[in-house]
């Protein structure tokens, strides 16, 4: 009798323990992976919403630019390991044809406009109140991150919380698919 009592409770704790090891891998940005999705090679959804500085962003304005798209929150403890990175590769490549775009996402405002402040904020970052653009890009948590070559196509999608080398092979990738595909327009 004492046996079967217990195997409900055992039952029980190991589905918590399953659940809680899950979450936490989920959180810790050990689940950090090339992501596919079927954007790649497809033109980037269009978006218009203000920055945090209060101008009027569109995916368009930034045509004739390699991109890195950035979806993140202010409670997500991966993207704020992530943000120094994005900031500092940022500014490194500044002026070199890349932009970065980082997109706020099931977030209130005011804790965004601070982990802004304390990370840089030096790209532009926007503040999707609706959170409907996060599902045209089918973004299932924070951070994701999507790579756009020039003509505007998604080159890359990754899960997960970025290094410095992941960025700069991201780009390298996206450039490289933008030539590729020049060549084979204009031979």
């Amino acid at each position: 009798m004492k046996i079967s009592n217990a195997v409900p409770k055992i039952l029980t704790v190991l589905i918590i323990a399953l659940l809680a090891y899950t979450l936490w891998s989920g959180l810790s940005g050990k689940g950090d992976v090339q992501t596919p999705s079927q954007l790649v090679g497809r033109p980037a959804p269009e978006f218009a919403l203000k920055s945090f500085s209060g101008e009027k962003v569109r995916l368009s304005d930034f045509r004739g630019k390699t991109l890195l798209v950035n979806f993140w929150a202010s409670w997500c403890h991966p993207c704020r390991e992530e943000a120094p990175v994005l900031e500092r590769i940022y500014m490194s490549l500044s002026g070199n044809q890349v932009e970065f775009i980082g997109i706020n996402i099931m977030d209130d405002r005011k804790s965004a406009e601070e982990y802004i402040k304390s990370f840089g904020g030096s790209f532009v970052n926007i503040y999707d109140p609706e959170n409907r653009i996060h599902l045209d890009y089918g973004v299932g948590g924070v951070p994701e991150t999507f790579f756009v070559n020039p003509e505007g196509i998604i080159t890359g999608k990754h899960r997960g919380p970025l290094t410095e080398k992941m960025i700069m092979s991201y780009i390298e990738n996206a450039t490289t698919y933008n030539e590729q595909s020049r060549r084979t327009e204009n031979p």
